[in-house]
């Protein structure tokens, strides 16, 4: 009994359809970029132009291959020592913080093929020349009393310097500025003495205000006490010529009829018991012989 011929090409034609399945499967030509990528086509090697949007996408087996590429922010920081001006050396750490635009991704990844190769390469060595170049400007004070500016030169030295690499730069970043042990204690000294000085003038200039204070209220006292005296002085003249035309009034309106009546009006009728030779009579004496 012989077999049907199509059940032996179908069984064939599985086998094929399987083993091209399992081929596919092994090659695997579909590549999926996630959020935050984007992917570079290679053909033979050779870098394609356009970036490659997320998503799922086909490459021919051996002919082509995809490589995600990262379009997130990265930060590359690198510890930097130069020289100020007056010749001291400082210590700093510089942070780079960018990212790669979709459109920059292709030369990105033919000229550097990974980001720590562009930091090694391209990131580090620039940051360091730049960090050099602006210090050298600054005595190393300056680099603490004008810290503000000198960020802001660093940070524009380096965007342009690194602008050429297409690197989207959002942030430039330098930490503080760090001195040898033996200069960090000289400017210490230098601030306690500033502040010292600063406080002998304080003190100073209060004890200058008080004696000024005290002269102040010396015046005010001698003054008021010869306002003092004065008004004294002007009240006893007033009261003086006050009583001095009291009494020539007084002195005016005393007769001797005036006086003896005041006198008899005060008398309590006693005659004395012995009188002298030549001595006037009690209320009449010399002056009623005078009016006589």
């Amino acid at each position: 009994m012989k077999i049907p011929f199509l059940p032996t090409v179908s069984i064939k034609w599985a086998g094929i359809v399987v083993i091209g399945l399992i081929t596919l499967l092994f090659i695997n030509p579909f590549y999926q970029i996630a959020s935050g990528y984007c992917g570079i086509r290679l053909n033979f090697g050779s870098v394609q132009p356009v970036a490659l949007e997320p998503g799922l996408h086909f490459a021919m087996p051996v002919y082509q291959r995809i490589i995600p590429v990262s379009t997130q922010p990265q930060t590359m920081a690198s510890e930097e020592r130069a020289a100020t001006h007056d010749l001291q050396d400082v210590h700093t750490t510089v942070s780079v913080t960018f990212h790669i635009a979709p459109a920059d991704a292709p030369g990105f990844y033919r000229d550097f093929r990974t980001l720590e190769t562009l930091g090694h390469r391209i990131i580090g060595p620039t940051v360091s020349n730049d960090v050099k170049a602006i210090t050298a400007n600054y005595n190393a004070e300056e680099l603490i009393t004008k810290r503000d500016i000198v960020d802001e030169q660093i940070k524009d030295l380096i965007i342009k310097s690194l602008l050429p690499y297409h690197l989207n730069i959002e942030a430039v970043n330098t930490a503080n500025f760090a001195f040898s042990h033996a200069y960090s204690q000289a400017i210490e000294a230098k601030q306690v003495a500033q502040q010292q000085a600063l406080q002998a003038q304080y003190t100073l200039q209060q004890t200058q205000i008080s004696a000024q204070q005290q002269v102040v209220q010396a015046r005010a006292q001698a003054d008021a006490a010869i306002a003092t005296a004065q008004g004294q002085a002007q009240a006893l003249l007033v009261t003086s010529q006050a009583q001095a035309k009291a009494n020539s009034v007084v002195s005016q309106s005393l007769t001797s009829t005036l006086l003896q009546q005041k006198a008899l009006d005060r008398w309590n009728g006693t005659m004395p018991v012995y009188l002298s030779a030549g001595a006037p009579l009690p209320f009449i004496g010399n002056a009623m012989l005078q009016e006589k």
